[in-house]
């Protein structure tokens, strides 16, 4: 009886062991051999210090610092909006106005052609001139707006409608007080035929000029592999194209019937073609950019 009783106690015992029992700090001089495994391995303490060590803010930074690249701003949509508009309005002109649009590109491209087109009355619609020249002036005021933004080197993410309201005034009356200058000049000198001739040549040149160096730069906003050179080339060449084809073409308009001198004929392109665009150009540079 008493045999079977002491079994229970100790096994009661050894069950009990596990709720009472906890690790000590090993201070005895016995071999590292013979010490107990869970004194030596400390099994929950290197968990504990491992999640501490983990989860720590506090931790110095690593031998590699990534650092993520920087997102490029978006380019502002105003731009592609207004542009879309004039181009959607001048669809619709060209739609009204078939005819004349057929008369204009072929008489860009001909003297020839153009002078058959002129006599003829083909660029007698007031109403189409008229449009083609407000067109003109609002394409040449978004163009110049993206110019001073290109050449300031601007990253194209915000449109600010005053400044491009602002060149649109200037170009305005810029073109209107040039035009009527020129006109009575012309009216008083006697050459009214060979000056309409002249303007609307000069003002189809500039109208086909102003839509392809919108399209142009519109490309190189929202196309990010244009480099900034490249543009630089077209513009200038784009530029230097235009004056040479709209002087010699004012002269083949004017040189058969009127200029009996070049030196006449020079002095009137520097005083209505060159002088004031230098004069425009210099206000611009020196009151806006």
């Amino acid at each position: 009886m008493w045999l079977r009783f002491s079994r229970y106690v100790v096994l009661l015992a050894v069950m009990a062991i596990p709720f009472v029992a906890y690790a000590q700090t090993d201070t005895s001089s016995t071999s590292p051999y013979f010490i107990d495994s869970i004194l030596k391995n400390k099994v929950d303490t290197a968990k504990w210090m491992k999640v501490i060590k983990a989860t720590t803010i506090h931790k110095p930074a690593g031998k590699y610092i990534i650092v993520q690249a920087q997102k490029h701003p978006d380019k502002s949509l105003v731009f592609l909006y207004v542009t879309t508009i004039l181009l959607l309005l001048l669809v619709f002109i060209r739609v009204m106005f078939d005819d004349f649009f057929h008369a204009i590109l072929e008489g860009v491209t001909s003297k020839k052609k153009f002078y058959i087109f002129y006599k003829s009355k083909k660029y007698d619609s007031l109403l189409a001139v008229f449009l083609i020249y407000l067109f003109k002036i609002a394409i040449l005021a978004l163009v110049v707006y993206i110019g001073i933004n290109y050449f300031q080197k601007d990253d194209f993410t915000t449109f600010h409608l005053k400044i491009f309201f602002n060149i649109w005034a200037l170009l305005s009356i810029f073109f209107i007080t040039k035009n009527v200058t020129e006109y009575i000049f012309n009216w008083v000198i006697g050459t009214l035929d060979i000056f309409n001739a002249s303007f609307l040549s000069s003002l189809f040149a500039e109208f086909i000029l102003s839509v392809l160096l919108l399209i142009v730069f519109m490309v190189y906003i929202y196309n990010t592999h244009i480099s900034y050179g490249f543009m630089l080339t077209v513009l200038v060449l784009s530029v230097s194209v235009y004056v040479v084809f709209n002087i010699i073409r004012s002269y083949q308009l004017i040189s058969n019937r009127l200029v009996n001198y070049k030196l006449h004929f020079f002095l009137y392109i520097c005083a209505f073609k060159i002088i004031p665009f230098l004069i425009l150009t210099k206000y611009i540079l020196n009151n806006i950019v």
